[in-house]
């Protein structure tokens, strides 16, 4: 009765409408066949008949001939649709290769379930009723209901996790970029997208704030993210802690650290040696070794960066002995020394001037399997210049060469620099020449190295042609390159040509400073007559601007107007007055030369000009 029951059902209704479209074009062959078949008998029949033959053949042998002309294109229309039901076969193999069962629930190749539906022929009409089968058969559909839904909900949840992460790459995209406000943007499109942001979402935001500069933002923005229920991990604060350090707000950083350890956040390595580097950034050593002293005690182990801060605090103060006490410790405790780690003690020993030394770190760099880089190899040259030392200079510089390391604009600056020491005009001129082939561009201060040199050497000319190629660089050239340049002019009483760059460093907007006004005064000084008056009257006026007036200055006055005038002059300016005799003060200024002075006091790159500055070398005779 089932069977029949199926058989007048609907469903077998669509299924032979289905079998329709393949089932008749086969039987309309067979059928043309059969008819050509019986045709053909029928005519041979009729025209044996009308010409008067009889056949010699039995019925038996003409139905059978009949019969077999039938059944051979039966076969063949039967080959022919077997062939075509496997090609049909194997194409919708291919068309559902995606597409997967799961509990009679039909899945694509999305992973996207049917919602758990089932078979209509398995359920009735209904297939939402239960009528017409069993209690068992009805609980195991349950099951098989119940088991997708729960298995369309993991993967909601995993789709949404996924959504999440595409958001978050997004944020990133944006931070890298420096569009913040792009970032927030974003943050808050995730909201409006139905979707519940993470903790890397909100650090991606607060990264792009604090990458502006933005601390008030990115604080506004880690209060959010406790209020909406995301906690804050360690990440979180530290990106604060970083961004208060670099906005030289050490005490903020501080707060943020102790607020860290109340929400129950605890600190890392990043986060003691971001405020070890904050007290090493100001030279608190002592401070600096404090954090290092609470970061262990609270079971943190110090990373390699937190002694490098340490060994850079030491470095800048020129304390040698504290830089390598903390490289030691490095050792001791099995941390790997970076490059930076030897550099910062080199730099230390080339502060202090002790270049033997700075030879030995190096040395000891390269025996562990450390390559220095360009950074390494320009402290050891700086040391060596402040050394007053061209040749070992020049000796690093090719060193540093064959290895295949490229100089930079403050190697050059530092070669040159040791060059002008000795007066090294030639040398100097094929530094700066080797710095244009390597196509890099020399700025001010490396000119400015250059005119010490004509300077030290009294090249007036070679001073002038190398300013005039400054000027042909479109660099513009500071207060320290014209008193430089007005230095062996000076040296000569060409107290003229000294007013003239004078007047052409006011007409570029620059101010005098003691430089300066030491070379104009020597100028007056050395001339031929003495200019007492114009050396006393550039004076006066130059204190009036609020120029200071050091023992060099000084001297180079009391050589202008005489010992008694020059006493005079600094009682009305409320200063002491000066001993010994005129001559007495000139040796005493060109013994002292400023060589030593640059070197306790060496060039340093300047990160909010751009520029690299020092401010002893002028003196030098």
């Amino acid at each position: 009765m089932e069977k029949l029951a199926w058989m007048f059902s609907p469903m077998r209704s669509q299924q032979q409408t289905k079998m329709q479209p393949d089932s008749v074009g086969p039987l309309r062959k067979m059928a043309i066949l059969v008819s050509l078949t019986v045709l053909v008998y029928y005519v041979d029949t009729r025209l044996q008949k009308m010409s008067g033959e009889r056949s010699h053949n039995s019925f038996l042998a003409d139905m059978l001939t009949v019969v077999f002309c039938m059944l051979l294109p039966a076969f063949f229309l039967y080959m022919d649709c077997q062939r075509r039901k496997q090609k049909q076969g194997v194409s919708q193999k291919r068309s559902n290769g995606g597409k997967r069962s799961l509990h009679g629930g039909e899945v694509d190749s999305t992973g996207r379930g049917s919602r758990g539906k089932l078979p209509a022929e398995n359920f009735g009409n209904d297939i939402g009723s239960n009528e017409g089968r069993s209690t068992h058969e009805a609980r195991g559909a349950g099951q098989l209901t119940g088991c997708h839904t729960q298995l369309t909900a993991q993967q909601l949840r995993s789709r949404s996790l996924a959504s999440v992460a595409q958001w978050n790459q997004a944020i990133n995209a944006s931070v890298r970029a420096g569009n913040h406000d792009k970032a927030e943007k974003l943050l808050h499109e995730i909201y409006d997208a139905g979707l519940m942001p993470d903790t890397i979402s909100y650090n991606s935001v607060i990264h792009a704030c604090a990458k502006q500069g933005d601390i008030t933002r990115a604080e506004l923005w880690l209060r959010k993210m406790r209020d909406r229920g995301v906690s804050p991990n360690t990440i979180s604060y530290n990106i604060l802690m970083d961004a208060c350090v670099k906005a030289d707000d050490a005490e903020a950083a501080e707060r943020w650290l102790a607020r860290m350890i109340e929400d129950g956040v605890s600190p890392n390595e990043v986060s003691y040696a971001t405020l070890i580097h904050a007290s090493a950034k100001h030279g608190a050593t002592e401070y600096a070794e404090q954090w290092l002293q609470r970061m262990l005690s609270e079971g943190v182990e110090p990373n390699i960066v937190s002694y490098n801060s340490l060994i850079y605090a030491c470095g800048r103060q020129g304390d040698v002995e504290g830089a390598e006490k903390w490289v030691n410790e490095v050792e001791k405790r099995g941390l790997s020394a970076r490059v930076t780690t030897y550099t910062a003690v080199v730099d230390a020993c080339a502060k202090a001037g002790d270049v033997l030394r700075a030879e030995k770190w190096m040395e000891r760099m390269i025996a562990a399997d450390v390559e220095p880089n360009v950074v390494s190899y320009s402290a050891m040259i700086d040391a060596c210049s402040k050394a007053g030392d061209p040749a070992r200079a020049e000796q690093w510089h090719k060193r540093m060469l064959d290895q295949g390391v490229q100089p930079n604009a403050h190697t050059f600056s530092a070669v040159i620099s040791a060059c002008a020491k000795g007066g090294d005009v030639a040398g100097a001129w094929r530094h700066l020449k080797r710095m244009e082939e390597a196509s890099i561009p020399a700025d001010v201060v490396v000119y400015s190295s250059v005119l010490d040199a004509c300077a030290k050497a009294g090249d007036s000319d070679s001073a002038m042609q190398i300013f005039q190629q400054m000027r042909a660089q479109d660099i513009r050239p500071n207060v320290v390159a014209y008193a430089s340049l007005a230095r062996p002019f000076a040296h000569r009483g060409d107290w003229i040509e000294v007013e003239r760059l004078a007047q052409m460093m006011s007409e570029e907007g620059l101010s005098m400073n003691e430089y300066f006004l030491y070379a104009l005064l020597l100028a007056y000084a050395s001339a031929r007559p003495r200019q007492a008056d114009r050396a006393a009257k550039a004076f006066l006026e130059a204190r009036a601007r609020g120029i200071e007036a050091n023992k060099h200055v000084a001297a180079a006055l009391g050589r202008a107007v005489g010992r008694v005038r020059c006493n005079q002059l600094m009682a009305s300016q409320g200063m002491p007055a000066q001993q010994g005799s005129a001559e007495q003060q000139q040796q005493s200024t060109d013994s002292a030369a400023w060589s030593g002075n640059r070197a306790s006091k060496p060039p340093h790159h300047n990160k909010r000009t751009g520029t690299r500055h020092t401010d002893a070398w002028v003196w030098a005779q």
